[in-house]
């Protein structure tokens, strides 16, 4: 690599940067190809070993065998052979989840997001960043992305409640993830850029335990990925169709 920016650009990947020079780096990769590569390279690197903690652990087993090797005078409990079987039946579940739920493959953005919504639900931290305050969250995409948008303003009243947010690819394309709550249910809303989009459709759609909808709102693309009720999914849609209105 010859640009003079790259280590600020391995910094920028890794949020170590002061704003002011975060937005410059950003500004840069818009002009730079090199760059911009080698963020795109490292984020999906980063979010490869992400997902691959979220849908794996050790086995209860190796946990035993580890303790043992640790404490060898001490009796271990047999109870790692019941958490490998409880272990056993979650991967299958997790499987069957996966593999029953995904879109059509004639609708592979939609397959992807679908994806990390679920790794999103796998999570012991779901979102990037943490905060109930759409003026937290938006600021926080300033810098990532090449475009801006408007989360919806919720009442006290409101069922959703916003609890962050996420950068997110698909098919190369950066986004953002706002990840919402309804009840028991989550909502993830993607958002890109129009012009990016790969998959044009609109209306809902459902593959069996998701409800999904796509449209399209002041040159944005909107994808919405939920296991909450179509009415939920319909209500929230429509809120951030009226926020991000012309």
């Amino acid at each position: 690599m010859n640009c003079e920016w790259r280590e600020r650009a391995d910094l920028y990947v890794d949020n170590e940067l002061e704003p002011a020079a975060q937005q410059e780096v950003a500004q840069h990769l818009l002009t730079c190809g090199e760059c911009a590569a080698v963020v795109m390279e490292q984020q999906e690197f980063k979010k490869t070993v992400r997902m691959a903690g979220k849908r794996f652990s050790a086995p209860p087993e190796l946990y035993a065998a580890v303790r043992k090797e640790i404490h060898p005078r001490e009796s271990v409990s047999p109870w790692w052979k019941w958490g490998l079987a409880a272990a056993c039946v979650a991967l299958f579940a997790a499987l069957t989840f996966s593999l029953y739920t995904r879109p059509r493959e004639n609708n592979p953005i939609l397959a992807q997001l679908v994806d990390e919504h679920v790794s999103m639900l796998a999570s012991e931290h779901p979102v990037d960043v943490i905060s109930s305050d759409k003026h937290t969250v938006k600021p926080w995409y300033q810098g990532k992305l090449a475009f801006t948008f408007d989360p919806p303003e919720l009442d006290k009243n409101s069922p959703f409640t916003l609890i962050g947010g996420n950068l997110v690819y698909a098919q190369g394309t950066p986004g953002a993830e706002l990840v919402y709550q309804v009840r028991q249910h989550k909502i993830s809303i993607f958002i890109f850029k129009s012009s990016n989009a790969k998959d044009q459709s609109s209306g809902p759609d459902r593959a069996l335990s998701f409800t999904m909808k796509s449209w399209t709102e002041g040159g944005l693309h909107y994808y919405l990925v939920t296991d909450a009720t179509k009415e939920d999914a319909d209500h929230l849609a429509a809120l951030f169709q009226d926020a991000n209105r012309s």
